[in-house]
């Protein structure tokens, strides 16, 4: 969570992301289990819910989104399988799972994570939680490039994702954030060191290279 906490300052400039203590599931949370993968999975209203609940006891009025996360399955409605992740606008909430994100699942594994294994769930784990907050902020999918805000309903999609904004979604963001906090250059700075950090190679290599072509001439 850290982590990702790491790429949400850089992502949300201006913003501060506040890790919340954790809480557990309540007797009150609708769930079922999923006849696909034999494993419990929460409905996301009843998720949402809770978390309005629990924003109302904050009474923080700084504080303009909360986004739940968790380790369990989650789905959206009866008639769908299940759902990465899911964001009210209206609410101020979003709420997704890392569920679905580690490459064995829905099998258990007591041997841990090889190196490979690992990026790709940190890969998955950013840039959902990235895209969801977006949509907090007004940002809808995005249908003009190849995205971190396109929409996403399986993991050949997701990994299709870069994790980075096109031309489009980046206007959005000057415009949402204005020219005193968003600045493209430092942004892609600090995205280019964390991901080298983290060995998101891919993506190190894309932020490198989009500077050169951006600042080349300075």
């Amino acid at each position: 969570m850290e982590l990702i906490n790491e790429f949400s300052r850089i992502f949300f400039p201006g913003c501060v992301t506040e890790l919340l203590p954790e809480i557990d599931f309540d007797s009150g949370m609708k769930n079922r289990m999923n006849s696909f993968t034999g494993q419990i999975q929460y409905y996301v209203p009843s998720l949402f819910a809770h978390l309005k609940r629990m924003k109302r006891k904050r009474r923080n009025l700084k504080e303009l989104f909360c986004v739940g996360v968790t380790m369990t399955d989650i789905y959206p409605s009866p008639d769908w399988n299940f759902v990465y992740g899911e964001a009210s606008i209206d609410d101020n909430i979003g709420i997704y799972s890392f569920s679905r994100f580690d490459p064995i699942f829905p099998q258990l594994s007591q041997n841990p994570c090889t190196e490979a294994e690992k990026q790709l769930v940190i890969r998955r784990a950013v840039t959902t939680y990235i895209h969801e907050v977006l949509h907090l902020f007004g940002f809808e999918h995005c249908i003009y490039y190849t995205c971190l805000m396109n929409g996403t309903n399986h993991e050949e999609e997701m990994d299709r994702q870069m994790l980075n904004l096109c031309p489009v979604c980046l206007k959005k963001m000057y415009l949402s954030f204005g020219k005193g906090n968003f600045r493209i250059r430092k942004m892609y700075e600090d995205l280019a060191a964390l991901t080298e950090r983290v060995g998101l190679d891919e993506e190190a290599t894309w932020y490198e290279n989009r500077l050169k072509i951006l600042f080349m001439t300075e």
